[in-house]
């Protein structure tokens, strides 16, 4: 089965709203995922956990995949100098403009878009990662396309 691939930006920017209206649930239910130090053993699920996965309701599956999302989401930096969930919010989620949200967080015009653009690599790669992790083949794997700037015709 060959897996369906979204660029990341069109998927923040149509499907991710989409998903979480299929889950009922709303960006802020969810805090920041918390990091463990236990190991895990031979897989990311146990025997128990997966038949739970595999007998979800249709409506409980939407719900998990858009906890799942959500939980890529907000596992983003946000660090001074990596404020990639805080960019990524504001732009995606609070529809800030790419000027408003450089001028909050006092970027020049190229700092700016590295910073969103390394943003959307992280997200893509957290969301790849909890994709797998939450056993979720329904989400496309994200890529990250930079668009082609069309050359100026004189």
């Amino acid at each position: 089965m060959k897996e369906e691939t979204r660029d990341v930006n069109l998927f923040l920017k149509k499907d991710f709203w989409h998903y979480l209206n299929l889950g009922g649930i709303n960006y802020n239910q969810l805090s920041s995922p918390q990091l463990t130090f236990t190991p895990n053993t031979h897989s990311y699920t146990n025997g128990t956990e997966k038949r739970l996965i595999d007998d979800m309701s249709e409506a409980e599956r939407s719900t998990y995949i858009a906890t799942t999302i959500i939980i890529a989401f907000k596992d983003c930096t946000d660090i001074e100098g990596r404020r990639h969930k805080s960019i990524l919010e504001d732009y995606y989620i609070k529809e800030l403009t790419n000027q408003a949200v450089a001028i909050r967080y006092n970027l020049s015009d190229w700092q700016y878009k590295k910073a969103k653009r390394n943003a959307l690599i992280e997200f893509a790669e957290r969301f790849n990662f909890w994709r797998l992790k939450h056993d979720c083949p329904e989400l496309p794997v994200l890529t990250y396309a930079e668009t082609k700037r069309k050359p100026n015709n004189k």
